[in-house]
């Protein structure tokens, strides 16, 4: 399981993003029988450091969520709507409901996934 984030690439002329795209290849090479990438947007939820520009576009991403979720869910994910996503990922691999490999789980299967006020009947 790793947490990942969307929009990266190894050939990104920004660092973190092509950090980020090296780790996903590396941890593919690794060779587990299943393998789960979580590439959320924004995470919007408390943080111990300070990143000016970061807080501005969370606090947008809070106010935005707070009118609807579907104003904020297509850039930014609560972090605790991406831990039950990587919950569920799991869950659904150890169960064997997911075939052996990577799977690249994208902003809107975070979404999907991880939100509780939507009912369990909800398409898969």
């Amino acid at each position: 399981m790793l947490i990942s984030s969307a929009g990266i690439s190894s050939s990104s002329p920004f660092p973190y993003a092509k950090l980020k795209a090296d780790i996903e290849e590396e941890v593919k090479k690794l060779g587990f029988k299943h393998v789960v990438i979580l590439r959320p947007g924004l995470l919007v939820g408390s943080r111990q450091d300070f990143r000016a520009a970061e807080w501005a576009l969370r606090k947008t991403a809070v106010a935005m969520g707070s009118v609807s979720n579907a104003l904020k869910d297509f850039w930014a994910q609560d972090v605790d709507v991406v831990a039950r996503a990587a919950v569920k990922a799991g869950t659904e691999c150890v169960e064997g409901r997911r075939e052996e490999g990577v799977w690249m789980v994208q902003q809107a299967d975070i979404v999907r996934m991880g939100r509780t006020e939507w009912t369990a009947q909800e398409p898969q």
